[in-house]
Order: structure tokens, then C-alpha cells, then sequence
């Protein structure tokens, strides 16, 4: 079992958020958005229990912020590097199947 880690993740003034069932379709969030609030208040409270990862997880939401990927599906959130061309994840943390429903079904 590998050790956790402490990531101190914090969103850009104005995040993009994709979708993967509709790669087409893009969402804007900034702090006056009741879903921005909630995932930064999440990822504050969740600086603890990271672990590396290297994998691919489908499904989601992705948001785009600064030199990060967050990605959150119906079971993980997911920590990307986004300083090469593709993407690349690095941390990951289970997330209860309640947690995060508001940024999981924005597009919807």
C-alpha cells in the first residue's frame, strides 16, 4: 500500500470545465459560482490523502485550472500536470458517491 500525500491544490480565479461525454461543450466557473465554491472549499478540506498514480480514468468532469487537471468522476478526483502536451495524472483520492454531484453533473 503506498503512502499518502499532501497536495495544496487551489483553483485559478476562472476555471474551464469539460465534459467527457460531450467534448465539444466547455463551461466557465469563477469564484461567484456556487460549484467553484464548493470544489475549492473541498480541496482545502482534502489537502491530505493523496496518492501518486500514473492511470487513466474514464468519465468525469475536467477542469482546467492554471498548471493542473483536476478531473472528477463518480468515485475519484484525480490530479493532472498539464505542463506537457497531454496531460498526465499524478495524484489521486476517493471520493464518497455524494461528494462533488454538483461539479459531476454541471453539464446536464
Amino acid at each position: 500500500m503506498s503512502c499518502s500525500e499532501s497536495q495544496d491544490i487551489q483553483l485559478e480565479p476562472e476555471v474551464n470545465v469539460f465534459f467527457s461525454n460531450d467534448s465539444e461543450k466547455t463551461i466557465r466557473l469563477t469564484p461567484n459560482d456556487k460549484e467553484y465554491g464548493r470544489l475549492n472549499k473541498w480541496l482545502l478540506e482534502h489537502r491530505s490523502g493523496w496518492h501518486p498514480t500514473s492511470g487513466h480514468y474514464p468519465g468525469g468532469v475536467y477542469i482546467k485550472s492554471g498548471i493542473h487537471g483536476i478531473q472528477i468522476t463518480e468515485t475519484h478526483v484525480v490530479i493532472y500536470s498539464t505542463t506537457s502536451p497531454e496531460p498526465k495524472s499524478m495524484y489521486i483520492q476517493k471520493i464518497g458517491k455524494d461528494e462533488l454531484n454538483g461539479i459531476r453533473s454541471i453539464g446536464e
